[in-house]
């Protein structure tokens, strides 16, 4: 297996797993169990790994932070306006 695909692979993997979040906390209205300072690290934490990616142009950081960035702003998003 190349390094290409495992980074696809772990691209893929470590992106979905915040999509059932997002998916949750906006159906359900309920963000009472998620620490908004943790929600805006990890929003930070991509953000940087997403600039990082764009700066080395490496496509499976690219693509996966992009899916994440816009999963935390979702999550954060509902959090300031679920409270």
């Amino acid at each position: 297996m190349t390094p290409l695909y495992i980074g696809y692979a772990a691209a893929i993997l470590g992106t979905i797993c915040w999509i059932p979040q997002a998916l949750q906390v906006w159906r359900t209205r309920d963000t009472r169990s998620l620490s908004l300072v943790a929600q805006v690290l990890f929003l930070v934490t991509v953000s940087l790994w997403l600039a990082y990616g764009i700066m080395i142009v490496d496509w499976p950081l690219i693509l996966a932070n992009i899916v994440s960035v816009t999963a935390m702003i979702a999550i954060v998003t509902a959090k300031l306006k679920f409270k």
